[in-house]
Formats: C-alpha cells, sequence, structure tokens
C-alpha cells in the first residue's frame, strides 16, 4: 500500500511539474475569462451632457434617483476639470478614485475601464501574493481564479464604482509589506497606503498591517521608524487634494473637511439607527441583509428622451419578506471567515510573515461589524479572505500523505465554485 500511495504520489507530481510550465498561460486564460464575465464594460460610454442633466434634476428635487455610479462619473469629470475636493461635490469621501474615474473618462471616454483594469491588475497581486507561500502547481493560481469568479468582485469592475480603486491599492500594499526586504518597497508601501485611503477610508485597515508585520517578523528598526513611515502615507493622502490648496485653502481647512467626512459618516453609520452588533458579519456570512417590505414600482416614461418630462408611475401592494445579498457565495465568503481564523493560528506558528494577510481580511471585517454599512465596503479585503482560503488548501495539500486525495478535493470544490458563479442566482428577497 506504501508502494502505490508513493506511485500515486509521484505520478500526481509529474503531471503537476508539466502543467507548471504553462502558469503564466493558465492566469491568462484566468484573465481572458475574468473578461469575458465584465464585457459589459466595454459599452458604457461617457455621456457628461446627460450625467449633468440628471446630477442637476436630482439637486433640484425634480428627480429623486441618481445612481451612486452616475454621481461618480458626474463628479469626477467636475473634478478633472478643475472643481476642488472641497467643494460640495460628494465630498464626503476623499478624492483619488473620483480623479481615477474621470481619468478614465478623459483617456477611454467610459468612467469604468479603467477601474476593470485595475481590478485585472489586482487579480495578478494576489497570483504573485500567493506565489510568496506556495510554488506548488496550480495552488498560486487560485487566488486569482477564485477571486475572479466572486460576483460582487465582477460587478464592481464594470461600474464606476469607488470600492474598486482601494481594492487594488490594498492588494499593492499587501504585496509591498510582502517585499519590505526591498529597500525599495517600504516607501512604495506607504505612499500606497496614504493613495488607498484617500480613495476610500475602508482602506484604513492598512495602516496596522506594518507594524503587526514589523513586531511578528521582528523587524525592530522598521518598528521604531513607523511614524515616520506614517508620515510618508498622510503626505501622499495630502497630495490628493493638491488643487484645494492651489484654490487658496491651507491645512487646517484640510483637516476640517475631514472632520465634516468623519462626522458626515458617523452621522450615517451610527446615529440614525443601528442594527444589531456584528450585524454586518451576520449579512456576509449568511447572505441575509435582514427583514425588508417588498413593493415592486413601474416606472414607464411618457416623453421620449435621455430624460422623459413625465412618466407613469404603478406601485403594487407591499409585502413583507427577506432580503437577501444576489452576489452572495457561500462556498467562499463564509468559507473565508472561517479560512482567515485557521490561516491567522496556523502562520502565527510557522511563518508569521503570511499572518498580515488573514489579519487585514479581520481587522476591516471586525470594524464594519457595528453600524449601518453596505457589503460591499469589504471589498478591499476581499481578496485577503480568498487569498486565507488559499493558504489553507496550500497547507491540506502539502501535509497531506497522499496527493491524489486533496487533488481530487480542490477539483470538486473549484467546479462547485464556478458552476455556482456561473448558473445559480440568489434572488433579491424571498416573499414570507
Amino acid at each position: 500500500m506504501v508502494i502505490l500511495r508513493d506511485l500515486n504520489n509521484d505520478i500526481a507530481d509529474r503531471c503537476c511539474m508539466k502543467l507548471a510550465k504553462y502558469e503564466w498561460f493558465i492566469l491568462l486564460l484566468i484573465l481572458a475569462s475574468f473578461t469575458l464575465r465584465c464585457h459589459s464594460v466595454f459599452d458604457t460610454r461617457f455621456q457628461p451632457e446627460i450625467l449633468a442633466q440628471k446630477y442637476s434634476a436630482y439637486t433640484s428635487g425634480t428627480s429623486n434617483f441618481l445612481s451612486d455610479d452616475e454621481l461618480y462619473a458626474f463628479v469626477g469629470w467636475q473634478y478633472l476639470n478643475g472643481v476642488p475636493p472641497d467643494d460640495p461635490f460628494n465630498s464626503a469621501h476623499p478624492p483619488l478614485a473620483k480623479y481615477l474615474i474621470g481619468l478614465s473618462e478623459l483617456i477611454f471616454t467610459n468612467q469604468a475601464l479603467l477601474g476593470f483594469m485595475l481590478s485585472i491588475s489586482t487579480l495578478i497581486l494576489a497570483y504573485l501574493i500567493s506565489r510568496r507561500f506556495t510554488s506548488v502547481f496550480p495552488i498560486a493560481l487560485l487566488s486569482p481564479l477564485i477571486i475572479s469568479l466572486d460576483k460582487m468582485y465582477i460587478r464592481f469592475s464594470t461600474i464606476a464604482m469607488l470600492d474598486i480603486y482601494p481594492t487594488f491599492f490594498a492588494a499593492l500594499a499587501l504585496f509591498l509589506l510582502l517585499l519590505s526586504e526591498k529597500k525599495w518597497a517600504t516607501p512604495m508601501l506607504y505612499v500606497t497606503i496614504g493613495l488607498a485611503i484617500s480613495c476610500k477610508w475602508t482602506a484604513a485597515f492598512l495602516i496596522f498591517l506594518p507594524p503587526a508585520y514589523y513586531l511578528l517578523t521582528g523587524k525592530r528598526l522598521h518598528l521604531k521608524r513607523y511614524p515616520l513611515y506614517l508620515a510618508i502615507a498622510a503626505l501622499a493622502y495630502a497630495s490628493t487634494y493638491a488643487v484645494t490648496f492651489i484654490s487658496g485653502k491651507n491645512l487646517l481647512d484640510l483637516i476640517a473637511l475631514q472632520y465634516q467626512m468623519l462626522t458626515v459618516h458617523r452621522g450615517n453609520r451610527l446615529q440614525m439607527g443601528s442594527p444589531p452588533p456584528l450585524w454586518t458579519l451576520f449579512n456576509f456570512l449568511t447572505g441575509v441583509e435582514g427583514p425588508t417590505i417588498i413593493q415592486t414600482v413601474w416606472i414607464r416614461p411618457i416623453s421620449p428622451g435621455p430624460l422623459p418630462t413625465s412618466v407613469s408611475i404603478t406601485t403594487s401592494d407591499p409585502e413583507t419578506g427577506l432580503s437577501l445579498l444576489d452576489v452572495y457565495n457561500p462556498l467562499t465568503w463564509p468559507i473565508s471567515f472561517s479560512a482567515s481564523i485557521l490561516a491567522l493560528y496556523f502562520s502565527a506558528k510557522k511563518d508569521r510573515k503570511n499572518t498580515v494577510i488573514p489579519l487585514g481580511f479581520l481587522i476591516l471585517l471586525g470594524a464594519l461589524s457595528p453600524g449601518k454599512n453596505f457589503i460591499w465596503y469589504l471589498l478591499p479585503v476581499i481578496p485577503f479572505g480568498f487569498i486565507s482560503i488559499v493558504y489553507m488548501i496550500n497547507k491540506f495539500y502539502t501535509e497531506s500523505s497522499r496527493r491524489i486525495t486533496p487533488k481530487i478535493a480542490i477539483a470538486i470544490y473549484m467546479a462547485a465554485l464556478i458552476a455556482w458563479s456561473s448558473y445559480i442566482e440568489v434572488p433579491p428577497y424571498v416573499k414570507f
């Protein structure tokens, strides 16, 4: 039996060695498949006149709806045309992501295309990060594959939302942190952290990872220099407000603006009625948003044009139900939480430098659990959680005495994941 087991392991290893020569080609296939899933991004066309009309109608009260991606597309264009970020144009968020949306509009006449390109880059970074803790084929490829199958990641890669930008910078920061033995990586790391936070404050969890990494790996000199490094991140953050400074404002005005942003978010998330504690964690683990009243609204334009002057509105009778997350995946979201806890435990015992991967995921998940938060605020750490899954798969594989068994288990898991992502649709709600 021992001889047969060793023979099976040898055959499996030889097959992997032959396929490993094509690892980058397989990565390209993953990226190509992801591009096909995101094909709608190429149909997006930036229409500044229509967006300006929609924004004007929304702010004047003649229209009661303006989607976030339309708002950010309009604001990004305004920023790129010289409007300072302290202007009332959506000053509740830092400006960098909106500048990048505007840059996408300028270069591609498509407000979402640059975000899609950065989401592709995030997949490549996930692969490179996984290669830091495993050289086993095809385990390192599982990270970009699992992320590319996530419906929330796909959706936000195709629209002009802010969250895909801090997701890219967070993955880049993690990669640079794991490369901190390189002298050039450290200053780039803190510039990246500053830029990530200047996209959206959800990326602030990144400031906790370097000191944890330095403490766990014994880099005491870096730990002593950490306040200086934070100053680099702060300068990178402040640099995104360059137009504000050029328009005559000073540092105190910038600090006042940040306090104003904090007040807005504190009011929205904590003071306007909060759900029970750990509600975001409950959403993430179960895919359930909570009880809701469902009422279908039909809006039919009567006059032609992109902004019809009159519409016909009819509504159904209200019904009670349970609101669900249509992007939920039971094969990754709850497993990533468990895997992160296990990866934190095992990496702290053996290879401490990788501890920051699950730690980043758990920090943001814990920080967002109190208060009213949208589930997509977790997007910047979705790669961290999914890489933690791959970390545990690698541990399961390398410590298994029968290589063929984990290979079959991994193949079954990935087949189920692909099937769920491709064919299963979670309804947005169920009626009681």
